[in-house]
């Protein structure tokens, strides 16, 4: 690698935290496969394998940060955090706020499409930056390394996602907390018949609740769920 490209490298490590022995790895990680075919006298790897190698490595990774977060939470509901904490959006978002995209070899085409804000294309040069770690330091730092870099997406990701069940996580995790599943309650019906406003209560282990409230009792109940989970993901992060 030249040295006009290891110097606009170096930035960028800064910004990930991580100083490679080998900066190739970095820059093989930043290589679209657009490029590579645009230029076959520069003999360059694309970032493919090594995104292919990242994936695997991050979900390790955040299994393992997830297994040692929340020690109550069974298989079911961790594998819910872990597919939203590890799929393009997120990845995406954390790629734009490294400018990840800056870095990028693209090719004349995918420069010209907006390449370089791409959520797909970014979340792949992500994956491909953790496999980068991992092979030029092993798995030891690339935990590390990992786990600094996920451990914000834990409340973005999993508790405003408004496509987690809330209802189902509340139940895997009082199955195996408390060894029960949590009871709904109808506290009150308001409004006219055709805008009911329904509140429910949950109560877990007969002791801890919760109330929400809905145009349904569905909606309600799901509602008290999240506000009871939240409470419970607070006092899991905090030792409680």
């Amino acid at each position: 690698m030249n040295r006009k490209r290891i110097a606009i490298l170096k930035p960028l490590e800064e910004r990930l935290g991580y100083t490679f022995q080998q900066i190739d790895f970095l820059s093989t990680a930043l290589t679209h496969r657009s490029y590579v075919n645009e230029n076959p006298q520069l003999d360059l790897s694309d970032n493919e394998r090594l995104e292919f190698l990242g994936d695997a490595v991050l979900g390790l990774c955040v299994s393992d940060l997830l297994i040692r977060k929340y020690p109550d939470f069974d298989e079911g509901t961790l594998s819910k955090f872990r597919a939203l904490m590890v799929n393009e959006k997120p990845l995406a978002q954390l790629a734009t706020q490294m400018r990840l995209g800056e870095y990028l070899l693209l090719g004349h085409g995918e420069e010209t499409s907006g390449g370089r804000q791409k959520e797909s294309l970014l979340a792949n040069a992500l994956e491909a930056v953790i496999a980068a770690v991992y092979l030029d330091a092993g798995f030891a730092k690339t935990r590390t390394f990992v786990r600094k870099l996920m451990t914000p997406l834990l409340n973005d990701a999993v508790l405003t996602a408004q496509s987690f069940d809330y209802k189902t996580a509340l139940q895997e995790y009082c199955q195996k907390k408390f060894k029960s599943a949590p009871t709904y309650t109808l506290l009150d019906v308001s409004g006219p018949d055709h805008a009911r406003d329904f509140t429910m209560e949950v109560s877990l282990n007969g002791a801890f609740q919760q109330t929400g409230t809905g145009r349904s009792k569905k909606e309600a109940q799901k509602q008290a769920a999240q506000k009871a989970m939240e409470i419970l993901l607070h006092e899991e992060n905090n030792g409680s």
